[in-house]
Parts: C-alpha cells; structure tokens; sequence
C-alpha cells in the first residue's frame, strides 16, 4: 500500500492563495469514520465486540483498526 493512500484532503480547497499543505481531515480518515459509523450501526458487530461481563465494548482499538482496514480497502479501490 502506498504511504500517500488516502492522505489527500477530503475536500480540497480550490485557492490559489493557500500554501502547499493540508487543510482539513484525509479521505483515509473521513471514510474511517464513515466505515466506524456502519460497524457501530451494525448489531450482530457489537453483539460480537461486547464484554461477556459487563455489557460494554472493552477493546475500542480493534474497532477504529476494523474501520481504518475497511477505508484502506475502499481507497485501495478507488486508485484500481
């Protein structure tokens, strides 16, 4: 995978004005978002991600990298 995937802005400004950098989120982490939004909307994922002692997601980690893995694949997509 590119180190470049994804890093473009999600909505690019057209200025001429502006310096070289990034204003804004990444498409990589506007679609993570967007991807983590369906997972958490989506109960047979959190039923399998609840604590069987407590009724609460305990491992947020494997979450975001659940939405970071499903951006990456929709931008490695997008530049096919």
């Amino acid at each position: 995978m590119s180190e470049k995937l994804g890093q473009e802005p999600a909505f690019p400004l057209k200025s001429e004005g502006i310096a070289n950098r990034q204003k804004g989120m990444s498409k990589r982490f506007y679609a993570a978002c967007a991807a983590m939004q369906g997972l958490l909307a989506n109960n047979d994922y959190i039923a399998r991600k609840l604590s069987t002692f407590n009724n609460k997601i305990e491992d947020t980690d494997t979450i975001i990298s659940d939405a970071y893995k499903l951006a990456d694949e929709l931008l490695k997509q997008e530049n096919e």
